[in-house]
């Protein structure tokens, strides 16, 4: 096997079969919003996981990172939060964790009242200051050494390992490598990685793929980027109450265009290629 990820055209079937074979396997179904790994849904006797696939170098990189993280903070939060297995084929890094009943947020926060979005808004906050506040020794979270722990730094090298330099112009790395990393972030916080029980309450928290070292104003701008402007008021709120001080909201606003210009650029990256 020349290329050390994986491609759609490999047997996922064989692979999950030998990770599984001490469970009764019902089903295996890919999951089609799999845009940086190739995803299968698999039902078993035991209930449901999810398997994840590099599609390229830098996504096998960074699952490794992502595994790191996560058994880093679980059990840290008042929030479930996924424990994932690293498995190997041929030297290739794959992931698996047993799925976490919910339903994302991204499908329900135009139908949640008022009174729903303030609670959902207080658990986003909840998860985000505990997160941000969990003590860490950088030497004891990582020994992955070939990406970056550092969201800044990660973010540079997905930008320019896959996005054409013309639709980058945004992004300037020393404006935001200055900024204090003096916290752990979720680096992704968006409403497809926050899961809802059946009471519209936040249950869980996924894909820690971007996990690592920033600025608690990264996940903050990430998630009121990506929520409706009911929400943003409302978390906003919430985090200052727990934090006990007045967030900057220029720094929001700016923080938060900075993130669509980066999902922007992906985009046009994945579209290019034919995955999105």
């Amino acid at each position: 096997m020349n290329k050390n990820y994986f491609s759609i055209d490999e047997d996922f079937n064989k692979i999950i079969n030998t990770v599984l074979s001490d469970k009764n396997i019902v089903s295996i179904n890919p999951i089609s919003t799999g845009w940086t790994n190739i995803v299968f849904e698999v039902a078993t006797n035991e209930g449901n996981f999810f398997f994840r696939f590099p599609r390229d170098d830098f996504w096998i990189r960074t699952i490794v990172k992502d595994y790191e993280f996560s058994k880093y903070i679980y059990g840290k939060t008042d929030f479930n939060t996924v424990k994932l297995e690293l498995f190997y084929d041929n030297g290739r890094p794959f992931s698996m964790h047993k799925k976490i009943e919910g339903t994302v947020l991204a499908d329900k926060m135009n139908k949640l009242t008022p009174d729903e979005i303030s609670l959902v808004a207080q658990d986003i906050s909840k998860f985000m200051y505990q997160l941000h506040h969990i003590s860490f020794d950088s030497n004891k979270i990582f020994d992955v050494k070939n990406i970056g722990v550092n969201l800044v730094d990660f973010i540079d090298e997905l930008l320019d390992v896959h996005v054409a330099k013309s639709n980058k112009v945004f992004w300037k790395y020393e404006d935001f490598s200055s900024k204090p990393h003096n916290c752990l972030v979720h680096g992704d916080l968006n409403s497809s990685n926050v899961l809802l029980d059946s009471n519209n309450r936040v249950t869980a928290f996924i894909d820690f793929g971007f996990g690592g070292f920033g600025n608690e104003y990264f996940d903050i701008a990430r998630i009121i980027g990506r929520c409706p402007e009911s929400f943003k008021s409302d978390i906003i709120k919430s985090y200052e109450s727990l934090a006990n001080k007045s967030l900057d909201k220029n720094l929001l606003d700016s923080e938060i265009k900075i993130w669509t210009d980066i999902d922007n650029a992906y985009i046009n990256y994945m579209k290019g290629v034919g995955i999105f």
